[in-house]
């Protein structure tokens, strides 16, 4: 042939015809869940594939149409659409069966009608996908069981929803976006695929810890302080008082009580004599019991009032 037409100035010769070209299957059937076929099985609910009668088959044959055969199936009452393969010819006449997932989709029911034809599409090389569930993408690893899922499908449609089922879970993927075209055929093609956040993710609001102010301590604020004699122990578990206040109790030759001493206020380090402990229920100015009696000096905790 290319020979002869080389020789013919690239015209082929009139004796010899063209190959026909494909033309375009279109039929309208009423549709029914995968479930009602006869030879039903649980794994013609995964993927994309449906059910036609033998018909259909003879017909696509006579249109020229080779494997893999794809459709584009439409609701006429929405106008809604995706794509579809095919898997066996089995359907009564008339009839096609979906999984039921596909019907949801595009909003039919039993018995409903339905338009298919018959396209041709291109190797997809870029899909991305929408989970319903953020469940999915807490699986150990959500990309291996959707690549796994994708082997049951021939086609994939942008703005379409699939189906895909891991163990007793079926979870729901949006199509985002698909490269080259809207509509692509994945059946020996490698693509790359990608994922958006899914539909009920709620990203965590991050709020800031507000800074708390801790008022400073009046124990801070005496210990480097003199001591007063007999005035309780400052520490953090008492009571928080200002700097200010505990400075105005000790003007004036006041205690912390607010009460003038009997004898004089001045504080002298006692420099000589042993060191008695006196009672703390004794009142103020009280000898101690480890004292002489006769003695002028009062003197306890290291401290003394002449």
């Amino acid at each position: 042939m290319d020979m002869i037409s080389g020789l013919l100035g690239g015209v082929a010769p009139f004796n010899m015809p063209t190959p026909p070209r494909p033309q375009t299957f279109r039929r309208q059937f009423k549709v029914y869940s995968v479930a009602c076929a006869n030879n039903y099985k649980a794994s013609m609910e995964e993927g994309d594939k449906i059910l036609l009668p033998p018909s259909a088959f003879r017909e696509l044959g006579r249109c020229m149409i080779t494997y893999p055969m794809m459709f584009q199936v439409k609701n006429p009452q929405n106008e809604a659409k995706t794509h579809c393969g095919v898997m066996e010819f089995t359907a009564p006449e008339g009839m096609a069966y979906f999984p039921f997932w596909m019907m949801s989709g595009l909003c039919l029911g039993n018995g409903d009608a339905v338009d298919i034809k018959s396209v041709s599409l291109q190797k997809g090389n870029y899909v991305k996908f929408q989970p319903h569930k953020t469940k999915f993408t807490q699986l150990s690893n959500p990309r291996i069981v959707l690549e796994k899922a994708l082997r049951a499908f021939s086609c994939l449609t942008k703005g379409g929803t699939i189906a895909i089922k891991h163990g007793q879970q079926v979870f729901y993927l949006d199509i985002i976006e698909t490269k080259p075209g809207n509509a692509i055929t994945i059946i020996d093609t490698d693509v790359n695929v990608d994922f958006a956040p899914p539909k009920d993710f709620k990203e965590e609001k991050k709020t800031v810890p507000k800074q708390r102010v801790v008022a400073k301590s009046s124990y801070e604020d005496s210990k480097h302080s003199n001591l007063v004699w007999g005035a309780p122990k400052q520490g953090p578990s008492l009571k928080k008082t200002s700097s200010s206040s505990y400075f105005n109790k000790l003007s004036a030759g006041k205690t912390l009580s607010g009460r003038r001493p009997k004898k004089s206020s001045a504080l002298v380090r006692a420099s000589s004599g042993k060191k008695t402990r006196s009672s703390p229920s004794q009142p103020w100015g009280a000898k101690s019991s480890g004292t002489k009696s006769g003695s002028s000096r009062f003197s306890g905790k290291g401290y003394s009032l002449k």
